[in-house]
Order: structure tokens, then C-alpha cells, then sequence
């Protein structure tokens, strides 16, 4: 009985991640097409990479 409880929890806590998912992803694309690439700073670069990879911007739609 305990295991269906735990499967129940983990399957609960999976539909909560992909609900919060798409919020993360829109709010990283946001901040990324409001922000200028930064160019010269490199601890705002490496958090402007990793913005850029919870938006989704890969290929043609990362600002150059």
C-alpha cells in the first residue's frame, strides 16, 4: 500500500513540475528579449546563458 502512495506522490509532484514549467520558460523569454546581449561582463554573460537556456533560445532565435 505504501509504494502506491509514494507512485501517487511522484506522479503529483511530475503534473506540478510541468505546470510550473511553461511559467519558467516564459518569464526566462521575457527577460532575455527585454535585456541586451551582455558583451563585456562575464558573470552577467554566464546568467544571461543560462536565462537563455530556460527560454528555449537555441539556433536562430538567440540574440547575437
Amino acid at each position: 500500500m505504501e509504494e502506491v502512495s509514494s507512485g501517487i506522490q511522484f506522479v503529483g509532484m511530475l503534473i506540478t513540475i510541468f505546470k510550473i514549467m511553461p511559467w519558467v520558460i516564459s518569464g526566462a523569454a521575457l527577460i532575455c528579449s527585454l535585456t541586451p546581449t551582455p558583451k563585456d561582463d562575464e558573470m552577467i554573460a554566464k546568467l544571461y546563458k543560462v536565462l537563455d537556456a530556460f527560454a528555449l533560445n537555441i539556433g536562430k532565435a538567440k540574440d547575437k
